[in-house]
């Protein structure tokens, strides 16, 4: 009995970090200064990622769902090319994401003005990006085995909020 008592905490922990740690990589990818070009930058839009808070919205399916004819197999198929674009679109915006960030971390790395207060509030914007992402990470395991349906709003409001930080700061330095 105190062996089960050990050993399903370990066990449940460590599932829990093998299920977290592909997440974490994507998190914590390291960018370089390099892959952020000045076309990227300009051409940049967190308004691209708007499409990505409907893929997974419970009124589409529930609509489908009430729909004469209704097929089973053409549910699941939607849900499953929505999962699968939902994915890309995610993917992607934790790429954009942390080049934002790298662009403002080494816009304030060149200032020669003490920008701590900045770096503070770029540390924070990045745990509260990273905790909105395990979120909606735990909430897309649930909704890929059909649970619960995938809100992307917060996670889109803080790459707004990295996308706006970068460009006061560049504003700042340039001032």
């Amino acid at each position: 009995m105190p062996t089960a008592l050990v050993l399903t905490p370990l066990l449940l922990g460590a599932l829990g970090l093998a299920l977290l740690l592909p997440v974490i990589l994507r998190l914590f990818r390291k960018c370089t200064i390099e892959e952020i070009t000045p076309e990227w930058l300009e051409s940049f839009s967190p308004s691209s990622y708007y499409p990505m808070q409907n893929l997974l919205a419970e009124e589409d399916f529930n609509f489908l769902w009430r729909q004469p004819g209704f097929d089973l197999s053409l549910y699941r198929k939607l849900r499953h090319d929505r999962l699968r674009i939902f994915r890309q679109y995610l993917n992607r915006l934790i790429l954009d994401f942390n080049r934002l960030h790298v662009a403002a971390r080494a816009i304030l790395a060149n200032s020669p003005d003490d920008c701590s207060e900045l770096v503070s509030k770029l540390v924070w914007l990045k745990v509260r990006f990273s905790l909105s992402v395990l979120r909606v990470e735990l909430n897309y395991a649930c909704c890929k085995i059909g649970f619960r349906y995938v809100a992307a709003a917060g996670l889109i409001s803080r790459l707004e909020e990295m996308s706006a930080q970068l460009h006061s700061i560049a504003a700042i330095q340039m001032a």
